[in-house]
Formats: structure tokens, sequence, C-alpha cells
């Protein structure tokens, strides 16, 4: 709530790369070529933590988390020092079943009345597709699999993750229909989309960039239909996001001011601070120099001004949109009502 009166003094809300290293070969995301740099350990992440007095919210993402062997106590250090973190979300390919599951719990025995556990498990089609799309044979049944185990864990929320791509468009449709029928009770409320996302400094796959215009819009108005009503506050965020990404591909502006550099940022495996994980303008390094005073230095201020002017070019991926849209409720509400109301005409004519 600061940040609809002010720019904390540090961010709150913060992306954290720590690996630029996957076991798959994802169409999509081309991490894995990028070469691997000197990432920062678990104590230097700790270090970070106690930078961050008004932290409350952390995605730690890749590559894939779990293949670094220090993953368990990169994960605790986080959750011991981020003394105000409410929300820790970590996605995972699910290849490496047995460390996600064991970590999740060590976390929720010992954070769990703290803090919001959130996992994603990328899934981006039926098997033959997803294992096709990530370059290994049985990727979807390690991802199934981790999904079912994590499912069955209390006091932890687990999503399924898609990424919609042209190579997985087709079959999206197919995908539901196999998890309605291969986990029991599964809800489309379970279900979080992505949409394809081009960027030079995370997901080094800028050749994509042609790729990612495709954008079939019946797919996000069917996915909104099948998830009904919201019921808790991580189902209204993910409406909210459906809704207005409805407009985005038609072309219009989110409406929406982008938080990036106000109250959030991104931070790379080797330490270097970015606007987002998308804009691929590098603002100096956590080695080098303490987070409060990168914050506050010119760098940051002149990207934050040009990200206001849309100079960045503007977006609307999950990474982006969700604190932006927690984080300008007034423009989220009214662009949101007008949207909705659109398609509640245009379904009724």
């Amino acid at each position: 709530m600061e940040t609809w009166v002010r720019r904390p003094s540090t961010p709150n809300r913060l992306v954290l790369d720590v690996t630029r290293r996957c076991n798959l070969r994802c169409a999509m995301c081309k991490t894995w070529e990028a070469p691997a740099g000197h990432e920062l350990t678990p104590d230097e992440l700790g270090a970070l933590m106690d930078q961050l007095p008004g932290l409350t919210w952390l995605d730690v993402t890749g590559g894939e988390v779990f293949l670094r062997r220090d993953a368990h106590a990169l994960l605790t250090t986080i959750a011991a020092r981020a003394r105000a973190l409410k929300i820790l979300h970590y996605p995972t390919n699910g290849w490496f079943t047995r460390r996600v599951v064991d970590t999740t719990t060590a976390l929720r025995d010992q954070y769990g009345e703290r803090l919001d556990l959130i996992i994603t498990v990328s899934v981006d089609g039926p098997p033959d597709v997803h294992d096709r799309i990530r370059g290994q044979r049985g990727a979807f049944e390690r991802a199934l699999a981790t999904f079912e185990a994590l499912r069955a864990l209390d006091g932890v929320d687990v999503y399924l993750g898609t990424t919609i791509t042209p190579f997985n468009a087709d079959a999206v449709d197919a995908l539901g229909e196999l998890l309605r029928a291969r986990v029991p009770g599964f809800q489309d409320r379970e279900w979080h989309w992505n949409w394809l996302q081009v960027s030079g400094h995370f997901f080094n796959n800028a050749a994509l960039a042609s790729e990612a215009r495709v954008r079939p819009r019946q797919l996000v108005r069917e996915h909104v239909r099948r998830r009904g009503p919201p019921t808790g506050l991580v189902d209204m965020m993910e409406l909210l996001f459906l809704v207005n990404l409805e407009f985005y591909q038609r072309g219009e502006p989110s409406g929406v001011t982008c938080q990036s550099l106000r109250s959030t940022a991104f931070i790379s495996p080797e330490g270097d601070l970015y606007p987002c994980h998308v804009y691929d303008r590098p603002l100096g390094n956590i080695r080098e120099r303490p987070i409060a005073e990168l914050w506050h230095s010119r760098e940051v201020l002149d990207a934050r001004a040009d990200i206001e002017r849309l100079a960045c070019g503007g977006c609307f991926t999950p990474c982006e949109a969700y604190p932006a849209l927690a984080g300008a409720p007034r423009q989220t509400l009214a662009a949101t009502a007008r949207r909705a109301l659109k398609l509640v005409v245009e379904a009724s004519s």
C-alpha cells in the first residue's frame, strides 16, 4: 500500500534470477544458451535480503532454480533473512521432484505461518507437445508428478503454468482436457497462463520477437469463462490480468502504470540490477554498490522516467502486470470494469 502514495526507499517486490542454467532445452526460452556467470551465493543473497527491509513479495526464478545444488540453502536463507517477506514464489520445470518437494516442505514447516508459498510447475501441452517444446522425453510426466506431489502438501499454493506460444497454441484445449482427466478434482483456476515473452537479458530469445506477435485471443476468453468467479486474492489477480490481457492483445495500451523501478526490480544471477525481466538496461551491480544506493542513483531514476513515458516499449507480462495491477488500484479497477463490460456486450451481441 505504501507504493500507492510514494516510491519506497528500497524495492518491496523483486524478481530474483538465480541461475541461467537449465536441464531442459525449451523452444521459447534460450537462457540455457547464455554463458553461466558467477552466480550469487546463498550468503550474498542473505546479505541482499538484509538490505531490503520493506521486501514483501519475491519471485525466485531461473533457468531451473533446482538445478542449483544449493537451492535448498538458497531458498531457506532468503526466507530467514527477508524479515518482512509475505509472498515467496518460485517456478520449476518439475524435473527434480524430490528436491522441489523437500525444500518446499522445509519452507512450509519453518516459515509457513509468515509466508505464503506459491509454486508454479511449467507444463506446455500434452506429453508429446510438452516434451518436444522442452527438448527432453519424459519432461511432461516429471512435471505432472511434481505438481501432484506439491498439491498434496497442506499450506502450499501450487499452480500449473503454461506459456502460450505458436508452438503449443493449438494444443492448449487438449492439455486442459488431459489435466481434468488425469488430476483428480483439477480446476482451471489452478492453471496459470502466460504469453510468449521476449527478453535479451533474461530469456536470451530476442530472435523470437516476430513469433511473439501471434496472439490467439479466443483462448484467453475461453479460459476466463472456465475459471469462473474468483474465490481468493490470487484468483482475483489472475482474472484482472486475463481480462486486461485480452485488450492488450487487441493493441490497446494496458492503461495501468508499470511499477518497474517504482516499487519493483529485477536482479540477474550475477547481481546486475535491471528494471524488469524484459527491459534490457543494466543499472549497476549489487556486488559493487548497495542496492539502496543503486535504487536512488541517477541511472535508476532516469530509467524510471523512461518507463513512465513508455520509452521501454511497454509490455503486459505477468511478472510486471501483477505488481502494476496491485500498485495502481484506481487505474486497475477503471480499466478492468470498462473492459469487462465490453466483453459482456460483445458476448450478448
